[in-house]
């Protein structure tokens, strides 16, 4: 059994694409949104994600307008759910390990920027532990992780060395995936996953140790499992209808504030032509990467965390690029 990597894949994973976004805060038509230039925050650092490369999925890194691609990663199997270290300097990500022998297993790695130095943190050659992300101070990592002898999903963090494996509780044996810790550490947040093909996953959080557990969306949001928390902790952003679990429907970015109101529409497609789904806040937290979706075709676009002046800088291809995370120069 594998978690889950991310909710952008076609099925599982919807493709980011780079669609002209209608933004409801702002009047503008299509095209003069996606004609405006690009801003000082785009060129903070780079992003990160994945890309399928026929039958394997690997790790790439660009700029934040797509350009200066450079492939990362060259695993046997896939390489999934990348986060960048608070300081740019690694990533994390999980490596699904289909060619292993006796039985396929998943575990968290990491890697440098550059693409050196990638260190496999697996513990066992069984199970899967994946969706892995840093804690504020980059000491640690949070992850969800599946015993395939208990039968039990949960949430636990380790060391960026792979030590001092501790278990976050949670009342379920399954179906929790994707945790962030807060900025500030107080919270970990995590998609309950609930329902045929995400139809009714929620984001919930609580206290390192377990306690305070609540529900900050409704299962009817059916949210997707990459999401991001800004750098100043007020905005959390997701993809609600992720799944395409209701025929017609288009999937779209939202931000939320922790208590889980909501604070803006960043898109609001319709009809399921067009879709946006949520990266992650620039370093800064100023701007957010979407992955946008028309038809076939597939790219990038960054917009201000109020939902404001769309910056489309990419063309349409058939790339799928996916799972996006916006790291420190």
């Amino acid at each position: 059994m594998f978690i889950t990597p991310s909710p952008m894949r076609t099925g599982v994973i919807a493709a980011a694409s780079l669609a002209a976004l209608a933004i409801a805060a702002c009047g503008d038509s299509e095209d003069k949104q996606a004609g405006a230039p690009a801003t000082s925050s785009d060129a903070q650092g780079s992003i990160v994600y994945e890309k399928e490369l026929g039958p394997d999925t690997q790790l790439f890194i660009a700029r934040p307008d797509g350009t200066g691609e450079r492939r990362l990663t060259r695993v046997d199997g896939n390489a999934l759910h990348p986060d960048w270290s608070p300081d740019g300097k690694r990533i994390a990500f999980h490596i699904e390990h289909t060619n292993a022998k006796p039985h396929p297993y998943c575990s968290i790695a990491l890697i440098n920027a550059d693409g050196s130095g990638l260190t496999d943190l697996a513990d066992r050659r069984r199970g899967c532990d994946g969706s892995p992300s840093f804690t504020p101070d980059g000491r640690r990592i949070v992850f969800g992780t599946f015993d395939d002898v208990k039968d039990v999903e949960g949430i636990a963090s380790m060391d960026v060395s792979g030590a001092d494996r501790r278990r976050i509780p949670t009342p379920w044996r399954a179906g929790v995936a994707a945790p962030l810790t807060s900025p500030d550490g107080k919270w970990v947040t995590f998609v309950r996953l609930m329902g045929e093909e995400g139809a009714r996953n929620s984001l919930f959080a609580m206290r390192p140790d377990g306690s305070q557990l609540h529900r900050l969306t409704p299962p009817s949001w059916a949210i997707g499992d990459k999401y991001d928390w800004s750098a100043d902790g007020k905005l959390i952003v997701v993809t609600t209808h992720a799944h395409f679990v209701r025929p017609g429907e288009s999937a779209n970015v939202v931000t939320i504030h922790p208590d889980g109101t909501v604070a803006t529409r960043i898109t609001r497609f319709t009809g399921k032509r067009k879709s946006g789904f949520a990266g992650s806040f620039s370093p800064d937290g100023k701007r957010i990467i979407l992955r946008l979706e028309r038809g076939e075709t597939y790219g990038l676009a960054t917009v201000d965390r109020d939902g404001r002046n769309l910056r489309a800088p990419t063309r349409f291809s058939t790339d799928q690029r996916s799972y996006i995370d916006w790291g420190a120069r």
